[in-house]
C-alpha cells in the first residue's frame, strides 16, 4: 500500500500504427465509425498476441467476454434511435443503427448529409428493400459503405389485408370515423408492424363491407330502400330509373332523392342561391353523385336534392335539373341563379354563374405571381362597375394578354358586380358545394 501514488494525469504513448491511423483520421465522426473496420482488425490481432505470450487461449478469451456480457444491466436490448424528417436538411446527420420509415427517406437524409459536408458518394443498390451507398470518388481504395434493408420485424407479409380487416372490424364499430392515416400507428403499437397506405385502405374497405354488407346487396334492395323513405317521410320525391337487359333482368342506372321537409323549407327560408357540382364515388360500385347545394339564412350549407348516376354528362343533368325544377317550383329560373351549363335547357331564365376560383385555377396556369392573384380577387369581388373596370385597367398596364384572356371568361358571370339584387348572396365561387363533398368524402360508400 506504501508503493500506492496519487497521479492528476496519465501519459499513454501510442505505437506507430495508432498513430498513423490517427493523422489520417477525417474531422467527421460519422465516416470514421463507418471506415475504422480495419482498426477493429488491428485492435483483434494484437489482443491474440498479449493472449499467446501469456498463454490464454481464444476459446478462453471468447468465454470471458460472454460472462461479461450477461452481467447486471448488460442483458438490456439496445434500442434503435427514430430518424426525424422535420430536422433541417444541413442539420441532418445519419446515425449507425438508425431507424427509417423508407429507403426514400434514408437516400434523402445521406444525400443531404454529403451536400452539406461536401462529400461524394454514389448509390450502388436503391430499390424498395435494401439500400447500399459507397464512396464516389475512389470506391476502390476507401472503405466508405452504408448498408441498409427492411428490420424483420417491421415487415409480415402474413398481414395481408383480409386477416386486418377482421382484427379492425371491432375497431370501426366502436370508431366508425377512423381513418386511414391514423391506421398505421395502431398497427405499429398493437402489432410492431409497418404497412402501407394502401393497404391500410384495402384492410379499411374490407372491414366496411363486414359490418355493412356488400355493397352489390344493397342495390339489390333498392326498392326496399324508395319504400323505407316514403314511408318514413311522406310527400318525398324518389325516382329510381333501371335498365332492362335482353335477358329480362334489371340493372341500376339512376337514382334521385328530395325530401318534402328540405324542399319546404328551401321555398320558404333560404337564398336564392344553388350550387350544383358532381363528385365521384369510389367504392365497389362506382359511379357519380350529383348534387343541389342551397344557402340558409345563416349562409351554411343547406342540402337540396342529390342523384346517384352512372356517369356525368350533359343528359343525366338535364334530367337531374329537371326534377329540381318540378320539385322546387322554379318555373324556369326565374328569381334563382345557379351555376352549372347544362341548366340554361331546363332553366332557360336563371342567371348563370361561373365560379371565380375555377377561373382564376386557370388564368395561374399561364400568369402565376402574387401580383396577379391579388388583382384577379379584386376585380371579381369588385361591387361596382367602375371598380372591376378600374381593376382590369390595373390588369392590362401589366400584360395585355391576361387581360384579354379573363375577358374572354364573360366577367358578368363572375364578378360580384354584376350580380342581380334580391339574391342576399355576395359568394363568387362555388366553395360551399366542395364543402358538402369534402364532409361525405369519407363515407364508406363513396
Amino acid at each position: 500500500m506504501d508503493d500506492i501514488h496519487d497521479f492528476d494525469t496519465i501519459d499513454v504513448e501510442l505505437d506507430a500504427y495508432f498513430k498513423k491511423k490517427q493523422a489520417s483520421r477525417c474531422k467527421d465522426e460519422f465516416l470514421n465509425i463507418l471506415c475504422e473496420v480495419d482498426d477493429y482488425e488491428a485492435v483483434d490481432d494484437a489482443q491474440t498476441e498479449n493472449d499467446a505470450q501469456t498463454g490464454i487461449t481464444k476459446e478462453e478469451s471468447d468465454e470471458d467476454y460472454l460472462e461479461g456480457s450477461n452481467e447486471e444491466g448488460s442483458d438490456e436490448e439496445f434500442e434503435y434511435s427514430t430518424h426525424n424528417p422535420k430536422v433541417k436538411w444541413n442539420k441532418m446527420r445519419p446515425m449507425l443503427g438508425e431507424r427509417y420509415e423508407s429507403p426514400h427517406e434514408l437516400k434523402l437524409c445521406l444525400t443531404n448529409y454529403v451536400v452539406s459536408k461536401g462529400f461524394q458518394i454514389r448509390f450502388k443498390k436503391c430499390d424498395s428493400v435494401r439500400l447500399v451507398a459507397i464512396c464516389g470518388s475512389d470506391p476502390e481504395k476507401c472503405p466508405f459503405v452504408v448498408r441498409a434493408s427492411w428490420m424483420t420485424t417491421e415487415r409480415s407479409k402474413l398481414m395481408d389485408p383480409t386477416w386486418l380487416a377482421r382484427k379492425f372490424v371491432k375497431e370501426l364499430i366502436m370508431k366508425p370515423n377512423l381513418k386511414c392515416k391514423e391506421m398505421p400507428v395502431i398497427i405499429q403499437s398493437k402489432f410492431h408492424c409497418k404497412i402501407s397506405r394502401s393497404k391500410c385502405y384495402r384492410s379499411r374497405m374490407r372491414a366496411l363491407s363486414l359490418i355493412h354488407g356488400n355493397l352489390s346487396d344493397h342495390y339489390a334492395r333498392v326498392w326496399d330502400y324508395r319504400h323505407e323513405l316514403l314511408r318514413s317521410n311522406p310527400d318525398s320525391i324518389v325516382r329510381i330509373i333501371v335498365t332492362i337487359n335482353p335477358d329480362n333482368t334489371t340493372t341500376f342506372h339512376r337514382f334521385y332523392i328530395c325530401f318534402k321537409a328540405i324542399r319546404e323549407g328551401w321555398k320558404r327560408a333560404c337564398r336564392r342561391v344553388i350550387g350544383l357540382d358532381g363528385s365521384f364515388l369510389k367504392g365497389q360500385c362506382k359511379g357519380e353523385l350529383l348534387t343541389a347545394i342551397g344557402r340558409d339564412a345563416n349562409n351554411q350549407v343547406y342540402p337540396i336534392a342529390w342523384a346517384v348516376v352512372d356517369v356525368e354528362n350533359k343528359n343525366n343533368w338535364k334530367w337531374f335539373l329537371d326534377l329540381v325544377n318540378d320539385d322546387l317550383g322554379l318555373q324556369g329560373g326565374k328569381g334563382v341563379c345557379g351555376l352549372v351549363e347544362a341548366g340554361k335547357d331546363i332553366l332557360p331564365y336563371v342567371e348563370h354563374m361561373q365560379c371565380a376560383r375555377h377561373i382564376y385555377a386557370n388564368f395561374k396556369k399561364v400568369y402565376s405571381g402574387v401580383q396577379f392573384r391579388n388583382m384577379f380577387w379584386a376585380a371579381a369581388k369588385s361591387t361596382t362597375e367602375g371598380d372591376f373596370k378600374f381593376n382590369m385597367e390595373r390588369i392590362r398596364a401589366i400584360s395585355s394578354a391576361a387581360y384579354d384572356h379573363l375577358m374572354a371568361r364573360e366577367p358578368t358571370s363572375w364578378c360580384r358586380a354584376y350580380f342581380s339584387t334580391g339574391l342576399a348572396c355576395e359568394a363568387v365561387e362555388n366553395g360551399i358545394v366542395e364543402c358538402f363533398n369534402a364532409i361525405i368524402i369519407d363515407s364508406p360508400f363513396c
